[in-house]
């Protein structure tokens, strides 16, 4: 069986030793198990899930269940502060290209805790996205959740905050539009 374990091994920092030492055994058993060499009982799979910290399920490899990007948390005034982009999720979702971000402090609907699934929009479909709230990447590597309110000719677009009060901005250099098709709350 395929599992994910040398995905969060190399995620969290350890070399096959630290890991073989923390599960009390050899680092060639550690790569015989995360290259399926070596049949990967339920005992082996807790044992490196506490030792990883990742659950279980996490381990396991579902080729069906696409892999997303969170790509951080927000902030305040709309922004979104860029996380370990090797973090990902696994989640049965409505979207052929879909990120993911977690909400940290409430952002106009979206209350802190919830996960944001959206769905990216490329070049000839980002008008698709207007009238949508949507994590906008900028060509400068900022991302932003806001409201898409208006496409212009000029190729940019009009941005509203999602928070009362809050700004409303023109941008150019939009390299992709995620509209918002999932909201995930863990309580």
């Amino acid at each position: 069986m395929q599992t994910r374990i040398r995905h969060f091994r190399k995620t969290k920092g350890k070399t096959l030793r630290e890991l073989a030492d923390l599960i009390g055994t050899t680092p060639q058993t550690v790569q015989r198990l995360e290259t399926a060499h070596m049949t990967v009982s339920t005992d082996w799979l807790e044992r490196i899930a506490t030792a990883l910290e990742v659950r279980v399920v996490d381990l396991l490899d579902d080729a069906g269940r696409p892999r997303i990007p969170v790509l951080g948390l927000t902030a305040r005034g709309d922004r979104v502060v860029p996380g370990e982009l090797s973090e990902e999720i696994g989640i049965d979702v409505p979207a052929d290209d879909p990120v993911a971000l977690r909400v940290s402090v409430r952002t106009g609907p979206y209350e802190a805790g919830s996960l944001l699934i959206g769905n990216r929009y490329r070049e000839g479909n980002l008008a698709n996205a207007v009238g949508r709230d949507g994590i906008v990447a900028l060509a400068d590597g900022t991302y932003l959740l806001r409201r898409v309110a208006a496409g212009s000719v000029d190729g940019g677009f009009l941005l509203v905050s999602l928070n009362s009060g809050g700004e409303t901005t023109h941008v150019q250099g939009v390299e992709w539009i995620a509209p918002i098709v999932m909201s995930v709350r863990y309580l």
